[in-house]
This record gives structure tokens, sequence and C-alpha cells, in this order.
């Protein structure tokens, strides 16, 4: 089991990856995929109304995925 963080340490890990969620998310919303999700969901088109818009096929390829994903 890992050792628990300090606060300190706690306070420098989130300043590290705040920003690069912060950035991904803003990327999500104008409608740019991080490339994790295109990894992913590589047939994945933008709608210029709706937003990220997967098929059937994708969205049942993810769910296996996700029920035989090891974490």
């Amino acid at each position: 089991m890992p050792t628990p963080l300090t606060p300190q340490e706690r306070e420098a890990l989130l300043r590290r990856t705040a920003p690069g969620r912060q950035k991904q998310a803003e990327a999500f919303l104008r409608g740019q995929s991080p490339g994790v999700m295109q990894r992913y969901a590589p047939d994945a088109v933008a709608d210029p109304e709706q937003g990220w818009v997967e098929g059937d096929e994708t969205v049942q390829r993810l769910a296996r995925w996700r029920e035989e994903a090891i974490y």
C-alpha cells in the first residue's frame, strides 16, 4: 500500500495535474477531442450542434472494453 501524501506533496501534485486536465476539458468543450479519447473512440465525430457523438457500434465497443478492462 502506498504511503499517504503529505499536504505539501498533495498541493504540488494538484498544481501539476489540474492545469493539464483543465486544458483537456477546454479542448473537449471546443469540440477538439483529447488524444486519449481518440484512442478509445477513433470513429467519433463532432456534430456542430451536439458536440461529440459516437455511433452505436462505438458505444458497444467501449462498453465491452470497460467490462474487460483491468483497473
